[in-house]
């Protein structure tokens, strides 16, 4: 019973790609006929890239309002932070390696006063 399925399945596309190839040349041969395909793809493009434009409009301000959400969250975060230094993250984005390095200080000089709490 499989390979009856099977033969009927491959008998099938067989006969779609000789049908499809059939029309292919017809309509290569009839200008009449390839010039209303012709249209009517353009028009189906069209479509399409109108409705691609549209969806991309959509997603476009989605992004906008989510990025927008996040930065105002964190902005709100940051700022009811009393230990934050809006210094500190103007020298991060100016340079990031300097930034690095006074983060070390800072780790360094905050592991040597956790040691002095637990010694004494």
């Amino acid at each position: 019973m499989e390979n009856n399925n099977l033969i009927n399945f491959v008998q099938q596309g067989f006969r779609t790609v000789v049908g499809a190839t059939a029309s292919a040349i017809e309509t290569l041969q009839d200008n009449n006929k390839r010039n209303q395909i012709v249209s009517e793809l353009t028009t189906e493009l069209q479509k399409k890239s109108q409705e691609w434009q549209e969806k991309g409009a959509l997603t476009e301000e989605e992004a906008k309002k989510i990025i927008e959400q996040f930065f105002q969250n964190k902005s709100e975060n940051t700022n009811s932070n009393e230990t934050y230094d809006e210094t500190v993250e103007t020298k991060a984005v100016n340079n990031p390696y300097q930034n690095i390095q006074q983060l070390t200080q800072e780790v360094v000089a905050l592991r040597e006063e956790l040691e002095k709490i637990k010694s004494s």
